[in-house]
């Protein structure tokens, strides 16, 4: 039976790993419609997040199968938390790499 603080701790990793998914689905898709002009010379970090960010839809399920599944009942609900939040900071970096990415691109003199 899980107790109040096991299911806080799966509430943080699954609403942080819910927001990124959803984040991601909104704005990676016109990014992609936006940088197509220039899409070859583009950093091969943001062509792998443009070509794989609906990955980002598996952390919330990554999230639950650890909470469920994790050996010592005591930890499940910090291991969830652990992995929704971190997980989605890993994940969501490329919110932060886009600005030095416009100034790469405008230091470069490229169009976009």
């Amino acid at each position: 039976m899980a107790n109040r603080r096991d299911i806080l701790f799966l509430s943080l990793g699954l609403a942080s790993s819910i927001v990124l998914a959803i984040s991601a689905f909104l704005l990676v898709p016109s990014s992609i419609a936006f940088y197509a002009p220039v899409a070859a010379q583009l950093p091969s970090q943001t062509r792998l997040v443009f070509s794989a960010y609906y990955l980002c839809a598996l952390l919330p399920v990554l999230v639950l199968l650890v909470w469920f599944f994790w050996r010592t009942p005591d930890m499940r609900g910090p291991a969830a938390a652990t992995l929704g939040v971190l997980g989605s900071l890993a994940l969501g970096w490329w919110a932060v790499y886009q600005p030095e990415l416009i100034l790469e691109m405008v230091r470069r003199g490229l169009p976009g």
